[in-house]
């Protein structure tokens, strides 16, 4: 079978560290052609590729197998609606888009076209990840007590696109696809209560420390992501029977890097190790075996679509 033919719109930072690897990697995909205002710096993730300066001259070359997004934020809807327009699956960066109702548009977009839209969230792909989720649901950990996520880093300057509210910038939106989220798709779906948010303003505008506490049925969620905060990413749960921790200060961010999961059941411990893996080569390449009609697990849209519910919820909490 011939390898997956991948477009890239945006040749910034993520895609240049993050997804340019791992397809090279890949016998599955390939990178051939990257689409970027800057010409220069596209050449640097496709130097043997074609190269765009137009993403509808991308979308409409018939060799393109599928589209990864890397855009900001705010860009994100309109351009992955156009790609998807011109019949082409899309692998897009988080947030898919800046509320609910934009996500909404899309997956009618996706659906009408008969396309594979997908939010980028590779976290989700990594086997430790969905191993916590399976013990969850196993029910070796009893009744879900509570939940703590945390996601930070400390300090950006102040040019960073993040901080800039005119093109989607905030840590919610950074970071809280990764630990606000969590709770919500380990415990599949629950309705969201008592939902309180905290947060820190950065002088631009955007939140840069934002909490976000909430209830599902009987479990306590309480979450945190931050920019302004000393790094740290850990993943908790604690059960009526024992709990599950993943350790290493790496859980949304184990990249090519052992990490472990520490597992307290009724009293006993164990770790379980986990080899140093790719999460973002194993998200590209079961959305190429989706999109070319296998059975890969892809993360569901209805999932992307509640998480922007919780988003749009928090940001009117942030408001008032």
């Amino acid at each position: 079978m011939n390898t997956f033919k991948w477009g890239f719109v945006g040749a910034g930072m993520i895609a240049k560290k993050a997804l340019y690897p791992a397809i090279s990697k890949s016998s599955v995909g390939e990178i051939y052609a990257v689409a970027s205002r800057d010409a220069d710096r596209a050449m640097t993730i496709s130097p043997k590729g074609l190269i765009y300066t137009d993403y509808d001259q991308m979308f409409a070359d018939p060799a393109v197998d599928g589209v990864y997004i890397s855009l900001p934020n705010a860009f994100h809807l309109p351009v992955a609606i156009k790609a998807m327009k011109a019949g082409k699956h899309v692998l897009c960066e988080k947030p898919l888009g800046m509320n609910a109702a934009e996500v909404r548009e899309a997956i009618e977009v996706s659906e009408k076209m008969g396309v594979l839209f997908v939010e980028a969230s590779w976290n989700r792909w990594h086997p430790r990840t969905q191993r916590v989720h399976e013990i969850v649901r196993s029910g070796k950990l009893g009744a879900i007590k509570r939940i703590r996520t945390a996601f930070t880093y400390s300090g950006l300057d102040d040019a960073n696109i993040r901080l800039d509210p005119t093109i989607g910038g905030g840590i919610l939106y950074d970071l809280g696809p990764y630990s606000t989220v969590a709770p919500l798709w380990l415990l599949d779906f629950p309705k969201v209560e008592n939902l309180s948010v905290q947060t820190v303003f950065h002088e631009g505008g955007v939140d840069e420390t934002t909490r976000v506490n909430y209830r599902l049925g009987n479990t306590v969620c309480e979450t945190v992501a931050s920019c302004n905060i000393p790094d740290s990413s850990w993943f908790i749960v604690e059960g009526e029977k024992g709990s599950v921790r993943m350790g290493g200060m790496n859980a949304f961010n184990s990249h090519n890097a052992p990490s472990d999961l520490e597992i307290e059941i009724d009293g006993v411990t164990t770790i379980e190790n986990f080899r140093g893996c790719d999460p973002y080569q194993l998200m590209a390449d079961a959305f190429a075996g989706r999109a070319r009609g296998g059975s890969d697990w892809v993360m569901p849209l209805s999932e992307s679509l509640r998480f922007a519910e919780l988003f749009d919820a928090s940001f009117a909490l942030m408001k008032k």
